[in-house]
């Protein structure tokens, strides 16, 4: 039997219990793909050393334990040359400066595209989003040695720019769509009042742009934390190692590390995903769903 049911609008549709049924079992099925690894990862990293391969009721650990928290942050400094705070804070160095360079860059040439005219606009606008599409790995070698030439190979600036130079695009992208939506009358009314560009970017856009800002945040904090090729190749020093590189250097190092210890780092890189979510969530909701409400 159908359920009829009735929308805002006050239509009435019916919903069939088989496609009802079918759609739970559906994003059930994605719950447990998507959480799944991340609770056995949990669970391995609060078990003792002694029982990291045992557990009482699969998830659930026989023996609770922090050991394993201790022993990541001693660990990669014994064997890398590295601590793990210090990863840490080399990931929190380049995630925070490019996220900050590139929302800024991004926000000025988002505004520039979608308020101003000049030539070539949406020509230049097609190439650059399109270069979205161009593998990280075509431009790892010129941009190794354009890096040596200008004396910047194994710093953090280095992996700062390669980082700017790919991921711009996507908040131009972003940030354009946005203020496009924004009423012409409110820029309107702003350059009656002899409002400058410079003006009306900072007093009428920036401040209803807020979801569009928070789901570059977020969606640039999860490329540029994650990010482990360019991470890898121009910053090989250790002292500079971030958390995916020291991250990929412990699980294939010849020495052997217990398994609850490496779980234990990877639920510590995710702390910080976590938080920039929980901070900006309520703004990246509306920015997600920004499309959507236009009419």
């Amino acid at each position: 039997m159908e359920d009829t049911l009735k929308n805002s609008y006050g239509a009435t549709f019916k919903r069939s219990p088989v496609f009802y049924i079918l759609t739970r079992v559906v994003i059930l099925f994605f719950l447990i793909i998507i959480i799944f690894p991340l609770l056995y990862t949990l669970s391995l990293s609060v078990r003792s050393p002694d029982t990291v391969y045992s557990a009482k009721y699969f998830l659930i650990p026989y023996e609770f334990s922090l050991q394993n928290y201790y022993d990541a942050f001693f660990y990669a400094e014994e064997r890398l040359k590295v601590s793990f705070p210090k990863m840490f804070l080399n990931s929190m160095i380049v995630t925070t400066s490019s996220v900050v360079l590139i929302i800024t860059l991004s926000i000025f040439a988002a505004f520039s595209f979608s308020h101003l005219r000049f030539p070539l606009k949406e020509s230049l606008y097609n190439v650059m989003i399109a270069s979205v599409a161009m593998p990280a790995q075509v431009l790892l070698i010129p941009l190794f040695y354009l890096l040596i030439y200008f004396g910047i190979i194994n710093t953090y600036t280095a992996v700062v720019l390669a980082y700017a130079g790919f991921l711009i695009p996507i908040g131009i992208l972003i940030l354009r769509m946005f203020f496009e939506q924004i009423p012409k009358e409110l820029t309107e009314a702003g350059i009656v009042d002899g409002a400058t560009d410079f003006q009306l970017l900072l007093r009428i856009l920036l401040p209803l742009a807020k979801p569009a800002i928070a789901t570059c945040v977020i969606l640039l904090f999860l490329d540029t934390w994650n990010e482990f090729i360019y991470a890898m190749i121009f910053m090989q020093d250790p002292t500079i190692h971030t958390v995916p590189v020291g991250l990929a250097k412990i699980g294939t190092s010849r020495y052997h590390i217990n398994i609850g210890t490496y779980s234990a780092s990877v639920m510590i890189t995710i702390i910080p995903v976590m938080l920039i979510f929980a901070i900006f969530q309520r703004w990246f909701i509306a920015g997600m769903t920004m499309g959507a409400l236009k009419h």
